[in-house]
């Protein structure tokens, strides 16, 4: 019963807090403070593949032990964003108790006003409302590669990487992706050759679709993906009447894709390097 009744008492916060959240952008203050089991933390943790050089950022960080078990247990730095005084005062005493107070810092501040540009770790255990909003600042502050792990909350239209399950708990998983929409121009350097190519790139969030025109063809992008800044997607069709097949993979940068592809099969076989800039 003791386990039915947390979820009852989650969900009716997240119908409730949820709705306030959404009417105002000052929304740290509307986030009730419900504790993340020790089981729960560590998976978080784990989950997010925490290592010693990351910088972790828990939004909504109530009395601190996601900041502090990342310090004591990964040796890292880590930041708590809480906008109860009444909590931070809370956390900071804790991480004294823990021994931890030389690699934490404790802000108190609205999570949608933090500089989050420095963390490669999000941790947080917010609200669905919330979790959506927050999504656009995730995309433009941080880093490509950042992983952010939520506690039973998903980011609504975007989708998480993984999902992983304790008890009764859901944790969620995205690794943030560089922004490669638009579309890009590139010569490739072929021995017969160099070609001019466009590439066209719709994406939301994760999710990637387009097409690649080169000499004359528009070949539609199979199986595109990007993680972090590491985009990959092939292209099949015909080559001077022989069956091809080309391998991109690529590294975005500063609106830069550099590069490789693969080309097998047909005349153009062998492999090449490009350089694609955005167009206007």
């Amino acid at each position: 019963m003791g386990n039915v009744r947390l979820v009852a008492v989650i969900v009716c916060l997240a119908l409730c807090a949820g709705c306030a959240a959404l009417s105002n952008r000052s929304t740290s203050a509307s986030v009730p403070f419900v504790v993340t089991p020790p089981k729960v933390v560590r998976e978080m943790l784990k989950f997010a593949d925490v290592k010693q050089e990351d910088l972790v950022y828990d939004l909504g960080s109530g009395d601190g032990r996601i900041v502090i078990a990342a310090a004591r247990t990964y040796g890292t730095r880590a930041v708590g964003v809480e906008i109860d005084p009444k909590l931070v005062k809370e956390s900071e005493e804790n991480a004294e108790k823990a021994g931890v107070s030389d690699r934490v810092r404790f802000l108190q501040e609205d999570i949608f006003k933090t500089d989050l540009r420095d963390a490669t770790v999000i941790t947080m255990f917010l609200l669905p409302g919330v979790n959506a909003m927050l999504a656009p600042k995730f995309m433009n502050e941080l880093k490509p590669g950042t992983r952010i792990v939520s506690h039973m909350f998903d980011m609504g239209e975007w989708l998480p990487d993984k999902t992983t399950y304790v008890d009764i708990s859901t944790i969620y998983y995205w690794v943030v992706p560089a922004d490669v929409d638009g579309t890009w121009r590139f010569e490739l350097p072929f021995t017969a050759g160099t070609k001019p190519a466009e590439l066209f790139i719709r994406q939301a969030y994760q999710k990637l679709s387009g097409w690649l025109r080169m000499n004359g063809r528009k070949l539609t992008l199979v199986d595109p993906r990007i993680e972090g800044a590491r985009l990959s997607f092939s292209t099949e069709g015909p080559i001077n009447g022989q069956a091809t097949r080309m391998l991109f993979s690529a590294t975005a940068s500063n609106r830069r894709l550099a590069g490789r592809v693969e080309v097998t099969g047909g005349p153009l076989a062998g492999s090449y390097d490009f350089d694609a800039s955005p167009t206007p």
